[in-house]
């Protein structure tokens, strides 16, 4: 407000009336006794003398009088405080073309555009959704400070999962002067909690004198909303496996509606559409659902949108979508491949080149070669080749083709379990010393261990009997018949499977499949066992399996009747497919990354599993863990420690949503129910299993709709020598936790426009249905002017005149001197 001055000149002597009359009588005693006693003054002849002290002495009496300079200003024009509260959670994101956020944003600037620069102020804004906020300001609740225009640059978008308005009142009153101010407008869509706190709080409101006026946001047109509530899908994946992504809905007003939902690769778009890596068809529910996909990854990292399809009547699209990315786990595949010693019909043009030399055993180098340079053509695969000398004696085959004469199969557990996957190329288990057999099966079956078996002479009846890897088999290895080995015509069974994606195009790819030649099999009655899938089989009445693979426990295996390893290998690869592609070396990787889909277990020295994917608040979480030695044994020996991280880098709480674990010394510190960030719980032993096992519980009450967490678990061995210190790190291993609560804020997205019409009402406030309503309101504010301001300085504070009472002193006294007066 403009400020208009007056100054005027006044006298404000520091000494009263009756002062200056004493100060008078002092002077004149004064100057009787000095005249009695000491005469007449020598000065009253010098004319230029008595003139110099009588303007000294009216100098020091005019600064005496104390002159003063007195700036009168009119009170400051004020209007009354104008509180603005911004409804700031979930559902204000809903709507069609514009978002309710949108349109509040949108009410208040064109309210002040019509109120006009002159009422477009004195406004305080706020934003509530957990807790109450300013609207630009997320760290303290200082207010905002009058504006003459609005800026929403840099204000948060609505994310609370939550909207408590009436703790927002409470926490607003205490700012809120009864006698100078307009009253409240809330911004929202009404859907808010604790709706009996709300109308008796707007009624303490209404007492104190501060209304409450509404602008109700949201459309009633709409039937319901289906909302995507949370994701959980691993962050980093092998290349050529299938994965699954578990996906949380939340769904109101659309019980029992049909509706897809799609996974799509947004790192590839062909003929300007999308790549959709799976779809699925689901009913709908009343509230809260999950649903589970597969999609399968390629060799490179991917962008993936999480898509709803949205039913006609929805509120909002914007919440059937997620996105996320997947990375690609590097970490190299080492397979172990055993050739066994088969006669090979070699080529004319074979016999040419090994004419006068050569031996069986270069024969057997180059084809186990075959097999290593298929495999390693994928910089992620590592291949070792033993060849089989029998009576359980292998060679290793060294890369440049030569033999070491020496026991090549792993000796120990721990080196078996450092390979991802091995290869019984014409061996059967009867080639194996019995302990390796049942360290091979126990690599399978508990470390996710991929084995694959292929050739006529793998599947003879008699090398199954009694072994440790028949329960293994996806085949029933009992009734197999041999036979002279020729060439059948072999068909594809299941051309989706992940094993026959040879080519990224599915014509290209479906294509190579129909031209799959004649593979040379020496096996039949082949009976496929019920939990095995049939890859391929003979194409002809009888159609016994060629190829067959299943789960093993942890473990996959894959079993191939005819013979695709050797000489089979390079006959296949001249025959099927372009070069320099070879199909046939593809069809070894994708079998290869099949079988080894859970192995990533099997070189770990930690390894823990939780019992569920995710949670809900209250829900007990059990995590189970197992700690190997240095011959992969099972071992108790370690002591292992949990710690909680939250999954997000910009979650500032400080605890975690579970609770301490009863009956388990704390030593951190914390008092809090509640687990702190970073606090530290040791694992006990479960004796039982031979594992550790920790039983947790989670909070009832969690912060926000939901939230992620890692808990990170690591082994130390030997004694600990300070806190803090566990010992020396053997292994560490982490899981994540996914703990859902059903979001208030999806439980009911349509707008609650009879709440804010009793809170208006209940305070004594207005509706405002149009930006000319809250313009209307601003312009009524009436004008308050406060009492006039006076800024008083003294005008006798110059330095000019103290100067001139300085300069007639010095001359008064110089003149005596020069006089002899003095």
């Amino acid at each position: 407000m403009m400020l208009i001055g007056v100054q005027r000149l006044s006298w404000i002597s520091p000494l009263s009336s009756s002062g200056w009359i004493a100060l008078g009588v002092c002077c004149i005693s004064t100057w009787l006794v000095l005249h009695f006693f000491w005469g007449k003054a020598l000065s009253r002849v010098r004319l230029g003398l008595r003139l110099l002290r009588t303007a000294a002495v009216a100098v020091a009496l005019l600064i005496m009088m104390g002159p003063t300079i007195v700036d009168e200003k009119t009170g400051v024009e004020s209007r009354p405080m104008l509180f603005y509260l911004f409804d700031s959670s979930q559902s204000m994101q809903l709507g069609g073309d514009t978002t309710r956020w949108q349109e509040c944003i949108g009410f208040l600037e064109q309210s002040h555009r019509l109120a006009g620069p002159e009422h477009a102020h004195h406004f305080n804004a706020f934003r509530f959704g957990h807790q109450l906020r300013p609207l630009g300001h997320d760290t303290t609740l200082s207010q905002v400070s009058d504006s003459q225009a609005l800026n929403f640059e840099g204000v948060a978008p609505p994310d609370a999962t939550d909207s408590r308005l009436a703790d927002a009142l409470r926490q607003l009153s205490p700012q809120i002067d009864p006698k100078n101010n307009a009253g409240l407008v809330v911004f929202s869509d009404g859907r808010v909690r604790a709706t009996e706190s709300v109308e008796r709080l707007a009624e303490h409101f209404g007492k104190n004198g501060i209304p409450i006026h509404v602008v109700p946001v949201g459309e009633l047109q709409g039937t319901g909303d289906v909302a995507i509530v949370s994701m959980v899908v691993e962050p980093r994946v092998r290349k050529y496996t299938e994965n699954q992504l578990t996906l949380f809905l939340r769904s109101f007003g659309f019980t029992g509606e049909r509706t897809v939902v799609k996974v799509i690769n947004r790192s590839k778009i062909a003929d300007g559409t999308e790549e959709v890596l799976a779809e699925l068809p689901i009913t709908l529910g009343a509230g809260a659902q999950s649903v589970t996909l597969s999609f399968r990854v390629e060799d490179r990292p991917q962008d993936l949108s999480v898509v709803v399809e949205p039913l006609k009547g929805e509120l909002t699209a914007r919440n059937n979508r997620v996105e996320t990315r997947v990375e690609i786990d590097r970490t190299k595949l080492r397979v172990l491949y055993i050739e066994g010693e088969v006669a090979v019909t070699q080529s004319f043009l074979s016999n040419i080149l090994n004419f006068g030399g050569g031996s069986n055993n270069s024969v057997q180098s180059s084809r186990a070669m075959n097999i290593r340079e298929a495999l390693q053509a994928d910089e992620d695969i590592e291949c070792t080749v033993l060849i089989n000398r029998g009576l359980g004696q292998f060679e290793r085959v060294a890369v440049n083709d030569a033999t070491i004469s020496l026991s090549g199969f792993p000796k120990t557990r721990a080196e078996l379990f450092a390979f991802d996957c091995v290869v019984l190329s014409n061996v059967g288990p009867d080639n194996l010393e019995e302990q390796h057999a049942q360290q091979l099966a126990l690599w399978v079956e508990g470390r996710g261990g991929g084995l694959i078996v292929t050739g006529t002479q793998s599947l003879e009846a008699r090398a199954w009997e009694d072994s440790p890897l028949t329960p293994l088999m996806p085949i029933e290895v009992d009734k197999l018949l041999t036979a002279f080995p020729h060439a059948t015509p072999v068909k594809v069974s299941n051309s989706s499977h992940p094993i026959w994606r040879l080519r990224l195009e599915q014509t290209l790819n479906q294509q190579l499949l129909t031209q799959l030649p004649p593979l040379t099999l020496g096996v039949s009655g082949i009976k496929a066992k019920p939990t095995a899938e049939v890859l391929a089989s003979v194409a002809d009445s009888q159609a016994w399996p060629v190829l067959v693979a299943h789960r093993a426990g942890r473990g996959r295996v894959v079993v191939s009747t005819a013979d695709l390893g050797g000489s089979a290998l390079m006959k296949l690869s001249e025959q099927w497919g372009p070069q320099p592609e070879r199909v046939a070396s593809k069809l070894w990787r994708n079998m290869v990354y099949w079988a080894t889909e859970g192995s990533s277990v099997g070189r770990r020295r930690l390894v823990a599993n939780s019992d569920k994917r995710f949670y809900r608040p209250g829900d007990k979480l059990s995590i189970d863990a197992v700690a190997y030695d240095e011959s992969a044994r099972k071992s108790q020996k370690y002591k292992l420690w949990a710690m909680l991280e939250p999954m997000s880098l910009e979650d500032t709480s400080l605890y975690s949503p579970v609770l301490w674990p009863e009956n388990v010394v704390r030593e951190s510190g914390e008092v809090g129910p509640q687990v702190a960030w970073g606090e530290e719980i040791p694992l006990p032993v479960d004796a039982t299993n031979e594992n550790y096992l920790l039983n947790l519980t989670l909070s009832e009450a969690t912060g926000a709709g939901d939230s992620g967490m890692r808990i990170e678990m690591t082994a130390y061995e030997g004694e600990q020598s300070s806190a803090g210190d566990h010992g020396t790190q053997v292994d560490s291993s982490s899981l994540t936790i996914q703990v859902l609560s059903d979001p208030f804020e999806q439980q009911n997205p349509l707008p609650n426009r009879e709440l804010l019409t009793r809170l208006s009402s209940l305070s004594g406030g207005r509706v405002l249905e149009k930006p000319a309503d809250l313009a209307n309101l601003l312009q009524s504010r009436s004008i308050t002017q406060a009492a006039p301001r006076q800024d008083i300085s003294p005008a006798w504070s110059k330095w000019w005149l103290w100067l001139v009472l300085l300069g007639l002193l010095t001359g008064e006294w110089v003149w005596r001197r020069t006089t002899g007066m003095a």
